[in-house]
């Protein structure tokens, strides 16, 4: 059992970000509390990055691997207040639980990975321990996670997503794409003069929902979901649409490319005419001022449930009492920048449930709070002890 006084500043220190409303690009509020939280935890060092991540560093009493805990500071906006049992940036406890937006996804399992790094002594640490509370995620995932690599070069990592204290070994990636339609304007009174380009992508949207999906053993099959669309000119009261944009969800297999995604999109409508295709571009102001662009293209990947990491980390999750089964996440995070882009070996551990994501009454128990904290515990204990 954890002491008293650490469940009750794990607590404290949760109800405490929760309260702190922080969209994505706006975390300053956040980033603040936990570079405090981390040097009165006594980190070797603490810093804030160009993007307004904030990394903390404990240095171990004997050799070892360095291994990144992650967990992002942003929220999703919270809708319909008055739908809300609580204020959603309250903070407050009722029935076990802390109540509020990103109380799960994730100042939850923040909370937890920082005070189980920060409490675990120096002479059980093998290697180096570093959390980054990264910026963006919900967003743009990988966004904040990219500079934190670059600056850190784990071994290994673990992203802190809720996922009821399971080992994810693996998780479909995520593309933004849009296809446009040209069409030719006309009155609409006269529309056999146009070509309503609506009426034209038909038979695109058609083709993409048959078209053959990647598959993996692990991950299942790929996915492409038609999410919007819009006409040109738009709003028209008497315009036959000269143009329509769709945007899809494209969902990824490991080894997927942004050639090979366009390509099979090309291939489908080869013989069709007047549309084009592409990965959206994603441009982003950090709270620090400083901008990103990218394409929106987050690989899948997966890591084998017979690496040696994830034997550790069973190891150690199991001398906290938890049988973590292994899983595959059914959502994007940044273990797509860690494992997708930077081949860096890979998984996924944290409290509560993601079906608490994102939705109105967002809480965590504090039963599984706590949980998170032993995990975080027992993996900082045995990720960076190479004999075991």
């Amino acid at each position: 059992m954890l002491d008293k006084s650490i469940q009750k500043e794990t607590i404290s220190f949760a109800q405490e970000i929760v309260r702190v409303n922080s969209p994505s690009w706006h975390e300053e509020g956040v980033a603040v509390l936990v570079e405090q939280k981390m040097l009165a935890l006594g980190y070797d060092s603490v810093q804030i990055d160009s993007f307004g991540n904030v990394i903390g560093i404990r240095i171990g009493k004997h050799p070892g691997p360095v291994v990144l805990f992650d967990g992002h500071m942003d929220v999703v906006p919270a809708t319909n207040y008055d739908e809300w049992t609580y204020d959603p940036f309250s903070g407050v406890i009722k029935d076990g639980k802390i109540w509020g937006r990103g109380a799960t996804d994730m100042k939850g399992p923040l909370a937890a990975v920082i005070m189980a790094v920060g409490y675990i002594p120096a002479q059980e640490i093998h290697g180096t321990l570093i959390v980054s509370a990264s910026v963006g995620e919900e967003v743009y995932e990988g966004a904040g996670l990219a500079l934190v690599l670059s600056e850190v070069s784990p071994d290994f990592v673990v992203i802190c997503e809720p996922n009821d204290c399971c080992i994810s070994v693996g998780q479909k990636g995520r593309a933004g794409l849009w296809i446009e339609v040209s069409g030719k304007p006309a009155h609409s009174s006269q529309p056999h003069l146009g070509e309503n380009a609506i009426y034209k992508s038909v038979e695109v949207i058609k083709r993409l929902r048959d078209m053959p999906m990647p598959s993996d053993d692990q991950l299942g099959k790929g996915i492409i979901e038609l999410v919007d669309g819009i006409s040109s000119p738009y709003p028209s009261l008497a315009t036959v649409p000269a143009s329509f944009r769709m945007r899809y969800d494209r969902r990824l297999m490991p080894g997927e490319t942004v050639e090979s995604v366009l390509g099979s999109i090309k291939s489908a409508l080869k013989d069709l005419t007047d549309w084009q295709v592409g990965v959206s571009e994603v441009k982003i102001k950090t709270y620090t001022g400083k901008t990103i662009e990218a394409l929106d293209f987050h690989p899948g990947w997966v890591i084998e449930s017979t690496s040696p990491w994830i034997k550790r980390a069973q190891a150690g999750l199991l001398e906290s009492g938890i049988n973590a089964e292994l899983t595959i996440a059914h959502y994007c995070t940044n273990g797509s920048q860690s494992a997708g882009v930077n081949n860096i070996p890979t998984m996924i551990f944290g409290p509560s449930s993601i079906l608490l994501a994102h939705i109105i009454d967002e809480y965590i128990e504090i039963s599984d709070l706590l949980r998170g904290v032993e995990g975080y515990l027992g993996l900082a204990r045995s990720l960076g002890d190479q004999k075991n």
